[in-house]
């Protein structure tokens, strides 16, 4: 190896992981980087001459005069540099995803995890939508890279969500549009829960009927009092769970994947976490070198944020 691994393996979960990468993860990305150096050369090459033909256009455009000619000049310009990096990109990253399951799957081996690119039995969101952790205004959903496993005993899923909502732009051409790209994770803890207990960035995502029987709850910190707004059916249980060192890693778990807008819930026996947050769990593009090991760093640390939050509640909490 050219490059030497220096993974953090502070937590239990992941002792020994900078040998497994050196063995087996390692060598694999360093045995594709010859390839990947091919495919980026076959890009430049095809993005050049893509560019190449666009300042050819806009010469003889300009060349031709008119009162548009400075138009004619650099439209054909900057839609064949635009072009050719796409068409670039494209090639580069042809086998982005392939490369990506590999490393997710060996990831997920190491620490016993399971690990399905697709294919996998989607979540239920009916529940999801009735606690205000999700918007049920939308029209199609896709799900990828889910994991799953036990940690202290508690059982977990998680998974990327895509929500789109079907619309029309002012041509009356159709359209989709974002409502949530993140994150879904459940943990079963194999307790109880008394009340349902669901924590929002707004509160006024709630209507009444959904926030009958609930009252807000108020938090210990004043910092997570300024954050979130908690409400509950049961205020002792939900002193109980909302701890500031619960919320802290919470507010880790959201930076650590660059998200935003986290919101929770203990409902249904589990606790249902929701992150907006960009594509996750991605070894990265194509363009730059695979024996970096900052890649796998980037997905170890978000896998290593969702191991915190579960270690955070399921070492105090009593199996049912």
């Amino acid at each position: 190896m050219s490059n030497i691994a220096n993974f953090d393996e502070s937590h239990a979960k992941l002792k020994g992981f900078n040998d497994f990468y050196n063995d087996k993860i390692g060598p694999y990305l360093e045995s594709r980087e010859a390839e990947r150096k091919t495919k980026v050369i076959k890009g430049k090459k095809i993005g050049a001459l893509i560019a190449l033909v666009g300042v050819v256009i806009g010469v003889v455009s300009f060349s031709s005069g008119g009162p548009r000619s400075i138009l004619g000049l650099f439209m054909p310009i900057v839609m064949g540099m635009g072009i050719g990096y796409a068409v670039l990109h494209n090639v580069a990253n042809k086998d982005t995803g392939e490369i990506t399951k590999f490393v997710l799957q060996n990831i997920c081996t190491f620490i016993g995890w399971e690990f399905f690119r697709e294919g996998f039995e989607e979540p239920d969101l009916e529940n999801w939508y009735y606690n205000c952790l999700l918007s049920s205004g939308y029209d199609r959903v896709t799900f990828e890279d889910q994991m799953s496993g036990n940690v202290n005993d508690a059982d977990f899923s998680f998974c990327e969500c895509h929500m789109e909502r079907k619309g029309k732009d002012r041509n009356g051409n159709t359209n989709w549009v974002t409502v949530f790209r993140g994150i879904l994770l459940s943990v079963d803890f194999h307790r109880e829960f008394l009340g349902r207990t669901v924590v929002l960035r707004d509160g006024k995502l709630w209507n009444a009927k959904k926030k009958s029987g609930m009252k807000r709850v108020g938090l210990v910190d004043p910092v997570f009092e300024k954050k979130f707004e908690a409400y509950s059916t049961d205020q002792v249980e939900a002193r109980y769970l909302l701890t500031p060192v619960f919320m802290q890693t919470l507010v880790d778990l959201e930076e650590s994947v660059s998200g935003k807008k986290i919101r929770f819930g203990f409902f249904d026996d589990k606790l249902h976490i929701a992150i907006e947050a960009p594509n996750q769990f991605e070894i990265g593009s194509m363009l730059k070198t695979l024996i970096d090991v900052e890649r796998t760093k980037k997905i170890l640390k978000e896998i290593n944020a969702i191991l915190n939050v579960i270690d955070s509640v399921s070492k105090t909490k009593k199996r049912r």
